[in-house]
């Protein structure tokens, strides 16, 4: 069952089954960028969460029916407020209950009166008596026709690695800046997704940002996807590439509270890196909230791309990569 949230110039449209946001667009212009459909699991859609977990089980959490991405997507989320108009905001509210790992998800979404930009509060409760490691990411997927090899990717992260999968734990020795990266002795611009790897990366946000942020933006589409947060909830982002004939087929642009995609042991043993830490921890009975803000934008079609987005004084501003255009500004109540 989808679940819908629409002002007069954006729609968004929530999936129960599995909790995924899997459509947000201007309704003159129904291009929807998060539009990314697994075809093995029809669970991993548009944007998706990774919920209690981003990264391999164990052998005994496999046995046990754990998957890499938790257990989230494969329950039915259950409507606590229906779609409702609160202060001019189309706003709802749900929740998961994820039966083995014990935990619960109650998110809240708002859709702004006038402006298509969308704020998502999610409040996790443990419900375990004893407290517990956990990790949560935001799993943004853009995918074609939004997506191609022109389309522009744009954040404020400070540095990163080649995450490889294989339970290496050298990350903090082999590292490189966003947007350039060395491979093999040439350098690789991530901005665009014009070459196979890396096939996953992931980049901490310096620890005196208060604020973390991603765009995709696809100037010939005339069209920009952005996501603000803070970097206290989300202080990794990560990215995840898959190309099929030469073409980009879906890319991964997901914050969370992890870099490492691997197992709890191994991320325990790790630690932290960066000097940051690489898994959360939620005591019995706590509850923690985070949230974020989503926003699209339209762009002419020689667009630069984003050089920086600043949060003061209940706004967001997009600033464009040369200044050619006028500042994208966004006047909205912040949580």
């Amino acid at each position: 069952m989808d679940i819908s949230l629409e002002n007069s110039l954006a729609l968004l449209i929530i999936r129960l089954s599995g909790g995924a946001f899997v459509d947000f667009h201007f309704k003159d212009q129904p291009l929807n960028p998060i539009s990314f459909q697994d075809s093995g699991n029809l669970a991993f859609h548009g944007h998706f969460l990774c919920f209690d977990r981003w990264g391999l089980p164990t052998e005994g959490e496999k046995a046990n029916g754990f998957d890499p991405h938790g257990e989230v997507n494969t329950q039915e989320w259950v409507l606590l407020e229906e779609p409702h108009k609160k202060e001019g905001k189309a706003r709802l509210t749900m929740r998961c209950k994820l039966p083995m790992g014990g935990l619960q998800l109650t998110r809240t979404v708002e859709l702004d009166k006038n402006k298509p930009v969308f704020r998502v509060v999610e409040e996790i409760k443990n419900l375990n008596k004893y407290g517990r490691m956990f990790n949560i990411v935001q799993h943004v997927t853009i995918a074609p026709p939004f997506l191609d090899q022109e389309t522009l990717i744009d954040n404020n992260t400070e540095k990163g690695f080649e995450d490889r999968l294989d339970g290496t734990m050298d990350q903090d020795k082999v590292s490189f800046k966003w947007p350039e990266a060395n491979h093999k002795g040439k350098i690789i611009s991530l901005r665009q997704f014009q070459n196979v790897w890396p096939l996953v990366s992931s980049f901490v946000f310096s620890q005196n940002s208060k604020y973390g942020w991603v765009t995709a933006s696809n100037p010939e589409k005339k069209l920009l996807l952005g996501y603000v947060w803070e970097t206290k909830d989300y202080p990794w982002i990560n990215f995840w590439r898959s190309m099929k004939s030469g073409k980009p087929s879906a890319y991964g642009m997901e914050f969370g509270t992890t870099g490492l995609h691997e197992p709890y042991p191994v991320l325990a043993k790790k630690g932290k890196i960066f000097d940051q830490s690489i898994f959360a921890f939620i005591d019995a009975d706590e509850v923690i909230s985070k949230s974020y803000t989503a926003f699209l934008a339209k762009i002419p079609n020689n667009y630069q791309g984003v050089a920086d987005i600043i949060v003061e004084d209940n706004s967001i501003v997009v600033k464009e990569k040369n200044g050619q255009h006028q500042d994208i500004v966004y006047q909205l109540k912040l949580y």
